[in-house]
């Protein structure tokens, strides 16, 4: 018993050795062709962005009390956001998965049996007849089984599940910061109107002044009626526009309903026209922020996870090979035909093996699944290529932005502003 248990772990510690081999290429990650930094033109100049600016509640920097309360209702009832974090949740849980696969499992069974041995059964022996005999088995002990990963399969199923977990996380700070910034987004266009309905309505206030004077005029005979015409024809206009603005504000109103996750009929937001302080951002953003993006982030680990299935493809052509016990006989435990008896030192048993299996004809499908996973890796570097470039082709369009949007007024500037939210 002693020298089959020493051979059994000799047989496990060259295997162990031999577990540092993974089939499958290591992952690298491919080059982007960014520059390392902006070049730009006067009256511009690159700044040196702080690493903390747009990190945590970076729309707190707005420093307007109806604003942060409406994120923090977006935050805990948005769906979009609540569906991004059970993906991510799900993520996680498949992780600890794969994971699992790098131990063995151990399972407790336990059987009892009473059973009567036909005396007509084929003879095992010409010189010993048969019996009939009725006997009990009663046997319980775990059992342990365990997948020696020689050629990486499992290790590289967790490489894929641990890509995937943080390609999730990923995408869920992306869901997070889309929301925050369309909210944000919304909510100024929503305040500019609100800007915009002040104006006018002041200025109906003194058109409508305007229209009585005309009026008195007339009356008088002092302004022809020409005047009296156009000057209602002005106040009607003024009129149609404030109700445009109105019907905007309302679908402002239910779009950021919608984002807090509030019925947009129970919704409102009340008017105000101070304009809040606008927060100083850098201007000159190089390049290499772009690796902050976590949509950047989310395709960089989709090529990791890529990677990794290639290696889990592979493995399909080397052998797989457990270490488990003997079939329907635990790996160790106790098994006697009397109760009182079974955890005895005679009742005592033990098995223990080595089971290897390996596909010798599956017409094509390993080579075809090969395929598919190098198919898959290459669309995944070309998506992480293209997000690269699109997000860096939209910072220089920012970036070079044409001179007159400086002088856009207050509205202008608090859009200008809102644009690094983005990145």
């Amino acid at each position: 018993m002693r020298s089959g248990l020493a051979y059994t772990a000799r047989v496990i510690g060259m295997t162990a050795l031999l577990n540092g081999c993974a089939v499958g290429p290591d992952y690298h990650r491919p080059a982007a062709d960014i520059p390392p930094a902006w070049q730009p033109t006067a009256p511009w100049h690159e700044a040196m962005p702080s690493d903390t600016a747009l990190k945590g509640n970076w729309w707190e920097l707005f420093l307007d009390p109806d604003l942060n309360p409406l994120v923090e209702q977006a935050l805990s009832s948005n769906q979009s956001l609540r569906v991004a974090a059970a993906r991510l949740q799900q993520a996680h849980d498949q992780l600890d998965v794969a994971r699992s696969a790098l131990f063995p499992s151990v399972d407790l069974s336990s059987s009892a049996l009473r059973s009567k041995v036909s005396a007509d059964r084929p003879l095992s022996a010409y010189s010993v007849p048969n019996q009939s005999t009725v006997q009990n088995d009663f046997r319980i002990g775990p059992s342990v089984n365990y997948e020696l990963d020689l050629f990486g399969r499992v290790r590289r199923e967790v490489e894929g599940a641990r890509a995937t977990a943080e390609q999730a996380e990923a995408d869920f700070e992306n869901t997070r910061l889309m929301l925050m910034a369309a909210l944000v987004t919304d909510y100024f266009s929503l305040r500019e109107i609100d800007a915009e309905i002040d104006v006018l309505r002041r200025s109906l206030d003194l058109q409508r002044d305007a229209l009585n004077f005309v009026s008195s005029r007339h009356d008088l005979g002092f302004a022809t009626g020409l005047d009296l015409a156009q000057q209602q024809a002005l106040l009607d206009a003024s009129g149609t526009q404030l109700e445009l603005l109105q019907n905007q504000r309302a679908q402002f109103e239910h779009a950021i309903a919608t984002l807090v996750g509030t019925p947009a009929p129970s919704f409102t937001l009340a008017p105000s026209a101070a304009a809040p302080p606008l927060p100083v951002l850098p201007v000159g953003l190089p390049s290499d922020l772009l690796q902050r993006r976590p949509d950047v982030a989310s395709a960089e680990r989709a090529m990791a996870a890529a990677n990794a299935r290639i290696g889990v493809a592979r493995a399909a052509y080397f052998p797989s090979i457990d270490l488990a016990p003997g079939l329907g006989v635990p790996s160790a435990g106790w098994e006697s035909s009397a109760l009182a008896s079974l955890f005895t030192a005679p009742a005592r048993l033990w098995s223990i093996g080595l089971s290897a299996s390996q596909t010798l004809f599956d017409a094509g499908m390993t080579r075809a699944n090969v395929r598919f996973a190098d198919a898959d890796y290459t669309a995944a570097v070309a998506a992480y290529r293209q997000t690269v470039l699109k997000r860096d082709g939209r910072s220089r369009k920012r970036h070079h932005r044409p001179k007159y949007a400086r002088a856009r007024g207050n509205s202008g500037e608090l859009k200008r502003a809102q644009c690094p939210a983005g990145l």
